[in-house]
């Protein structure tokens, strides 16, 4: 055998190398990706119950609105509104994270599936933000004009505090409760359930699969 054909024969080998280990990085990728996708299934079984259960439950609001509005206060029918106008934005925010899901499901592109990974965290965060903003509805439903008239010392000095006290706490939610603080105690002790938890498995796959592509490129 001369030089020229065990150059050959190396070469020959050098592409089946190259060829073999293209397939198995594009295998890892694969079932990396697939990982990450079946990793959702509980988040996205998670929202649609609460999507399920958030229409239940704004039905139930809007007909006890329609019959109590003639003969409530009208501190009672603002505050029923505002609850039920925050309720249907999570339910509508909870729909487009099943359809962000379902995206990330049918995506094979890696950054695609990051991107939308990442809209999809910041979103469920962000619907629990909202919810605090009805915080203070529920310090404000009892008030009525009896209140304010005649008893004007336990309106301002007791009632208006804790309508303060409970708008402090709905803005300060609302403010702090982002991807940012993710780190932060208060944060992991709020999310920390199935929804929550196969996301960030979920995001864990597809940072695997990017550290193996770059030690592999």
């Amino acid at each position: 055998m001369d030089n020229l054909e065990i150059i050959n024969l190396w070469k020959q080998y050098d592409e089946k190398l190259a060829k073999t280990l293209s397939i198995n990085h594009k295998l890892i990728n694969e079932l990396q990706q697939q990982k990450a996708k079946n990793a959702l299934k509980p988040a996205r079984n998670y929202k649609l119950l609460a999507i399920t259960v958030g229409i239940v439950y704004a039905t139930m609001i809007a007909y006890f609105l329609y019959h109590l509005s003639p003969i409530a206060s009208v501190f009672i029918n603002i505050s029923v509104i505002i609850h039920l106008g925050v309720t249907l934005t999570a339910v509508a925010m909870y729909i487009r994270q099943v359809v962000l899901i379902s995206e990330i499901d049918r995506s094979e592109n890696i950054i695609q599936m990051q991107q939308k990974l990442a809209k999809l965290q910041s979103s469920t965060v962000r619907v629990i933000a909202i919810c605090f903003l009805q915080f203070p509805v529920f310090a404000t439903w009892n008030i009525n004009f009896e209140l304010i008239n005649e008893r004007p010392l336990a309106f301002w000095f007791i009632q208006m505090p804790i309508v303060a006290l409970f708008t402090f706490i709905g803005i300060w939610f609302f403010r702090n409760i982002d991807i940012k603080n993710m780190d932060k105690r208060w944060f992991r002790m709020m999310f920390y359930g199935v929804e929550w938890t196969s996301i960030l498995k979920s995001g864990k796959f597809l940072k695997e699969i990017e550290h193996f592509e770059v030690e592999n490129s």
